[in-house]
């Protein structure tokens, strides 16, 4: 989630909108050692994290275009993975490279591992379009819709609200 939400699309700011700031979210993160990145790597890693974006989005009921798939495809496509042996006799798999593609690996493996946890659908992007935060659903039922309910959920209420009061006003008489 900490990948998708390098994006914050209320406050308008990317935490990895170039290749230093990637770097640094790298070093500051447990995802490896960072890639050297171009100009179409970096947006390899965009398009990446807006493709997760749209499958959060998806988990909280938002349809999703295949064209937003596209990231996710690609990385799916670069990634290679070779199997190794931990000190204790357990079969990993670990990216083969170590590069963007190991970066996608990992982040994919992540994927993999929380889906066959069980716990994919409980990860969501806000409903809110202004907003669609990456947010971990805690509820009983995974009904959680908003990334906060003071925010983005009260905001929604109240648009709806005010929606339902001009609907239900009649129209002012003509003379």
């Amino acid at each position: 989630m900490t990948f998708v939400n390098t994006r914050d699309l209320e406050e308008g700011t990317d935490a990895i909108a170039d290749p230093a700031h990637f770097a640094a979210w790298i070093a500051d993160s447990d995802w490896g050692e960072a890639p050297a990145l171009d100009a179409e790597s970096l947006q390899q890693v965009h398009a990446l994290r807006e493709s997760l974006r749209a499958l959060l989005r998806a988990n909280n009921g938002i349809e999703v275009d295949e064209e937003e798939l596209a990231g996710l495809r690609d990385a799916v496509q670069r990634s290679r993975y070779q199997p190794t042996l931990s000190a204790d006799g357990h079969v990993i798999l670990e990216p083969a490279a170590n590069d963007l593609a190991a970066f996608e690996a990992r982040l994919l493996l992540a994927v993999e591992r929380i889906q066959s946890l069980g716990a994919w659908p409980r990860l969501k992007a806000c409903g809110d379009d202004g907003c669609q935060w990456a947010f971990f659903d805690t509820t009983r039922n995974h009904s959680k819709t908003w990334c906060s309910m003071e925010d983005c959920g009260n905001r929604e209420k109240t648009r709806r609200y005010r929606e339902r009061k001009t609907s239900a006003q009649p129209a002012p008489a003509k003379r």
